[in-house]
């Protein structure tokens, strides 16, 4: 049996790397020729952008991965299954549930391996990546202005340049109830406090307006980190720590945060979902041998795993629309698909070869 799960495991390794080759060539081709457009304005050059097609190679690493388990596990497994080894296997005593099982738990040890080892690495250089681009192409990472009130004052940021070098500030003090001065800058850069640039104060009780160069306030006065990063940092580039930590956040301060709560649980959940994709396409590979060539069930395999990101995003889309909690949204999608699989494989296998 160890004989059969080495060799087994060794057909999906080599086809889960040969689809991460090709997936990751075509991604980063795309970036490439999607940043080439950016070439030469302010200070974005051709070495720029080299490095931050190089800094994005883990993210998506980690956004193709599932796909590549799901591409390589059909190939493997297909070609298996094509040359009659499968048959010969289940002559031996090996049944194709068990095969199923051999090959899910493998997906298991793979995805997690992956997601722990991408989640270490890929946020932070992502997250350096696309700071890089936004300093040289002195680019906003947000499209909406960041409003923010504390107990003293309300705050507005129009651009969002990293999480701590920011532009177009308004800060609007707040005394008794009644507005007091407004503050306006045109940077804000943090050291140990931030430090805000030509800056414009006005009195407006005593009606007075007056200029400085620089002006310091606490992290404590200004809108806190959380929100920052959360604003400045793409969803997918949070870690599973980073996501963690931002929910608490907005949780003791009953904001809403369902959306990011939903990336959570994705990514945790996310070695479920590599063997509810592969659970779905194995079925395909064990259909009577002459029902349909081989390379037309390796297509339907991949194009019914891939189907499931794609449901799942509109499940989730329509559960938030009525409210229902993150946790609950993905599992309804998960349930789902898990019955979808089960359906397949009563269809396609258990009705036509022995289990």
């Amino acid at each position: 049996m160890n004989i059969l799960n080495r060799y087994m495991f060794k057909k999906y390794i080599t086809g889960f790397f040969l689809a991460s080759v090709v997936l990751i060539g075509i991604n980063l081709l795309i970036i490439l020729i999607s940043e080439l457009k950016n070439l030469g304005n302010h200070q974005y050059s051709l070495y720029l952008i080299t490095k931050y097609i190089v800094f994005l190679i883990p993210q998506n690493f980690l956004d193709i991965f599932p796909y590549a388990l799901l591409i390589g596990s059909m190939i493997a497994f297909g070609s298996m299954a094509y040359h009659s080894e499968i048959v010969a296997i289940n002559s031996h005593g090996v049944g194709i549930k068990k095969t199923i099982k051999i090959i899910l738990i493998q997906t298991l040890f793979l995805s997690l391996f992956f997601t722990l080892l991408t989640n270490a690495i890929a946020p932070e250089l992502s997250n350096k990546a696309q700071s890089m681009k936004n300093i040289a192409l002195n680019k906003s990472s947000v499209n909406k202005n960041i409003w923010f009130k504390t107990s003293k004052s309300i705050i507005n940021v129009d651009k969002v340049i990293t999480d701590n070098d920011l532009e177009n500030i308004k800060i609007y003090n707040i005394t008794n109830g009644a507005l007091s001065s407004i503050i306006t800058a045109k940077k804000a850069f943090f050291t140990n406090q931030w430090n805000l640039v030509d800056v414009n104060l006005l009195d407006v009780e005593n009606n007075k307006i007056t200029n400085k160069n620089s002006y310091t306030i606490t992290a404590k006065e200004f809108i806190p980190f959380q929100i920052l990063k959360s604003r400045f940092n793409k969803k997918r580039y949070n870690s599973i720590e980073d996501l963690y930590n931002n929910i608490i956040f907005y949780n003791d301060r009953g904001m809403y945060y369902e959306d990011h709560k939903i990336t959570f649980w994705q990514k945790v959940l996310l070695p479920i979902s590599c063997c509810i994709i592969i659970f779905v396409g194995l079925p395909f590979l064990f259909t009577k041998i002459r029902s349909t060539n081989q390379s037309q069930k390796i297509i339907f395999g991949i194009l019914f795993g891939v189907t499931y990101f794609v449901i799942t995003n509109i499940i989730i889309n329509i559960a938030l629309i009525f409210n229902i909690p993150a946790l609950i949204c993905v599992l309804i999608s998960m349930g789902l698909f898990i019955l979808f699989g089960v359906f397949l494989f009563n269809k396609l296998v258990k009705e036509h070869i022995p289990i």
